[in-house]
């Protein structure tokens, strides 16, 4: 049981947590404030796009300890992406509304 808690991440679940999950977080909050703005974008609201993946991401997931996040990369770490986006759907629907909010945030910057 030690040993599970003490498990490291290899490099692909590196990958998956830290560059392509913000990545991911990153594109879709991008695309829907650009439908948002029509197309109009400015850095202002570029900036929580860009800002609220990484915090998300390399900040409160790892330092906080979210269980879902430690069950996904440590624990399942083996597991293919596949299955982990079947195990953790609804983990996933949670970064969905995460990416709304980050849209939103984005276009009252945009505005404000």
């Amino acid at each position: 049981m030690e040993q599970q808690n003490e498990r490291k991440m290899d490099w692909r679940n590196k990958f998956q947590a830290f560059v392509l999950m913000p990545a991911i977080i990153m594109i879709v909050a991008w695309v829907l404030y650009f439908i948002f703005t029509l197309g109009q974008m400015n850095y202002q609201g570029v900036i929580p796009v860009i800002a609220a993946p990484l915090i998300i991401c390399w900040v409160c997931n790892p330092f906080f300890e979210i269980n879902e996040y430690k069950e996904m990369f440590y624990e399942d770490a083996d597991m293919p992406i596949k299955n982990k986006i079947m195990k953790y759907r609804p983990t996933l629907a949670g970064y969905a509304v995460t990416i709304m909010g980050i849209a939103v945030c984005a276009l009252i910057m945009h505005h404000g």
